[in-house]
Order: structure tokens, then sequence, then C-alpha cells
């Protein structure tokens, strides 16, 4: 099966995060021992908001459930590159006047 791209761009400003794994080693003279944990050691995480009536927002919902939160899809950070991300949570907000709004958040995903 194709990897599918995401192609939606969120209303507001995308919010990202870096989380650098380590292993360390803490001694009784406080000398600390950090080594980087594995190949894949640096987490990025978005969370960004997009929002219009249903039938605007419905294909970006129907788009996240299909993959489920296990399968990687193709997605592009603002100022990124292309790579692999996974959506494990959707919020939703009904606002007056039919306006939807929802809030994801990706996850980078590494290919075995």
């Amino acid at each position: 099966m194709a990897i599918e791209t995401f192609t939606w761009e969120p209303d507001d400003e995308a919010s990202g995060e870096s989380t650098l794994k380590t292993r360390k080693s803490q001694f009784g003279d406080n000398y600390v021992q950090v080594v980087g944990d594995g190949i894949n050691a640096e987490t990025d995480t978005w969370t960004m908001s997009f929002g219009g009536v249903a039938e605007e927002v419905q294909p970006i919902v129907d788009f996240i459930r299909a993959h489920r939160g296990y399968r990687s899809f193709l997605w592009t950070p603002p100022g990124g590159e292309l790579g692999l991300y996974r959506c494990e949570t959707i919020g939703q907000q009904r606002r007056p006047g039919g306006i939807v709004v929802i809030n994801l958040t990706f996850e980078r995903a590494y290919h075995p």
C-alpha cells in the first residue's frame, strides 16, 4: 500500500517541539555520564488546528482516522523536510454558526 500525504494547511501557527532522548548515569560525586539513546534519538511533535464548517474539516478527520494512529503518512512541517508522521489524537470543538475546530498532534515516525 502506498504511503499517503497529508496536504492540508493549518489555520494558524503550528507549534513544534523536539526532544532528544539520552541515557544518563548519575554518580555519587555529581558526575553524570550521558549517551544518545539509539539511532532515532530525536522525537518531534507538532500541534496544529484546522477550522471551518463540518464539510471542510471532515476530510481531515477521515484521513487521520483511516490511518488509525499507527499507520504513518507523509507530511512536511513548517520550514522542515518531508517525513513520516503519525497522529493518535483528534481534538474537536464545536462553535456557534456550525464551525468545527479540530486539533491534531503529529509525532515523527521512523521507518524500519
